[in-house]
């Protein structure tokens, strides 16, 4: 028989929808949420929205501040680093365990990342481009086939993929190069060279963190301000 798959509670689908509003951009960098404003506009109750948010600060997506209210989360250089050097230890090791396992996968799902970036590079479409980069990337993820680092990386990389794509709109990192590096990640993996590919993903990601801190340098960090 197969097994039974219990259904998304509403607390979790408004988490769910809440989190890929900030990670898509939808919710800025640093804006103000208004529990009652969210649920007007999901349609639901506060409720599960107050629930909603209580997980999405524990993934670090949500920063409750006393006396001034619930906000966007706004990355310090040191977090930054620290979700890099975490992003980097995760995917560096999916990227060997897919070439092991789902090579073919891999190798397919990175294309369709590409694909989706080219299109949207083409329309200069920065918010398109980061729907793309995440596509690529979770491929890596996904053909690795663990599942207990796919649950991880879903759970705690939320604010680097927010952060990635305020880079790529409001800060305008450069996309070409951006398009260069998953370039080369995708060749080094038709080749299957593990170790290439690693060194690559590696020092990509490093980029981003090195991208944020440039730009936090000039003082063009996102301000707290409010949205919804």
């Amino acid at each position: 028989m197969k097994p039974i798959t219990p259904p998304q509670s509403l607390m979790e689908l408004t988490a769910e929808r809440i989190r890929d509003a900030i990670i898509q951009g939808e919710l800025p960098l640093g804006s103000k949420l208004s529990e009652q404003k969210l649920a007007d506009k999901l349609q639901i109750s506060r409720s599960p929205v107050r629930e909603a948010l209580a997980l999405l600060q524990i993934e670090g997506l949500v920063r409750v501040l006393p006396k001034r209210g619930t906000f966007v989360f706004t990355p310090d250089t040191k977090s930054v680093n620290d979700l890099c050097d975490h992003r980097s230890v995760l995917e560096a090791a999916c990227l060997r365990f897919s070439m092991e396992r789902n090579p073919n996968m891999l190798v397919g799902g990175l294309r369709q990342g590409i694909d989706q970036m080219e299109r949207a590079l083409s329309r200069n479409d920065s918010a398109a481009y980061s729907a793309g980069d995440m596509r690529f990337h979770r491929a890596i993820i996904e053909s690795s086939d663990n599942h207990s680092i796919a649950k991880v990386y879903e759970t705690t990389i939320g604010p680097l993929m927010a952060l990635r794509t305020h880079l790529f709109t409001t800060m305008q990192a450069h996309l070409e190069y951006s398009m260069a590096e998953h370039a080369m990640l995708l060749e080094a993996c038709e080749k299957r060279d593990v170790e290439r590919a690693q060194k690559i993903v590696c020092e990509h990601i490093r980029h981003l963190a090195e991208h944020y801190r440039a730009n936090s340098e000039k003082g063009e960090t996102p301000r707290l301000r409010r949205v919804i």
